[in-house]
Parts: C-alpha cells; structure tokens; sequence
C-alpha cells in the first residue's frame, strides 16, 4: 500500500490527505478494484473490514485526515449527532418539528432529520393517486 501513503501529508495530528478527492471533500482512492474514500480505506488497511450498517466519523472533523487514530466507526445517527446538527451555533440545531407542526423522529442514511408522519402522510397519498 505504498501508493497510498504516498498521498498521505502526515502533521503532527492529521494525516491530511493530498490526492484527488470529490465534490464534498474526501479524499478518493483506487482500492481493490473500485474508488473508495480515502479514509475508509485507511481504516480498512489499519482496523480491517467496515460493517455495512457503520459509517466513519473523523473525529478531528477534517475530511481529508485519514489518520487511523482520527477515526471512529459509528451508526450514522450518531455521526449526525457528533456533526454539526450538535452544535449549538447551527440554526438547524434547534428546531425540533417539521414545518407541519411534527417532531422529527428519523434520520435519513445521509444524516437528515426526517417527519415519520409526513413521510407516512405523503406515502398514503402516492399510493392513493396510482389507485385513481
């Protein structure tokens, strides 16, 4: 895996990564057979395989860090909670209800806060209008 660490500026806290990365920022990486994030990879090659259902959080909030020890394997709903979503200073932080009026309960696999009952509203309604 010499060409990986060739990429790979190591600070005396990141390992700020310096090839191609993608539109949000994270390093990008040709790993058996297929381009992966660069961090995953990193994660990979140190810890092993990824459970599916897990996402990396970097821990030092860097995107392109992929020092090993920067991060953490965890559901996406708590890398959403360690993420801005948690910050007090985020706007978005605070609101607790959809525009309807209802609690946001889910969270997507991207991180967004959804309205189960919207959801379920507008899934009823689709269903309806193929009926019709």
């Amino acid at each position: 895996m010499n060409s990986f660490y060739a990429k790979v500026n190591k600070t005396d806290t990141c390992w700020n990564w310096s090839g191609s990365t993608n539109e949000n920022g994270y390093g990008l990486f040709r790993f058996n057979g297929k381009t992966s994030k660069a961090h995953r990879v990193s994660y990979i090659l140190t810890n092993g395989s990824i459970d599916p259902d897990l996402v990396i959080d970097h821990l030092c909030k860097n995107k392109k860090c992929v020092n090993p020890d920067h991060l953490d394997l965890v559901t996406q709903k708590e890398n959403v909670v360690r993420g801005l979503a948690g910050k007090v200073n985020n706007p978005q932080s605070i609101k607790t209800h959809c525009p309807n009026g209802h609690e946001y309960s889910r969270i997507d696999k991207n991180g967004y806060r959804l309205c189960g009952k919207c959801r379920s509203i507008q899934t009823m309604n689709s269903r309806k209008n193929k009926t019709q």
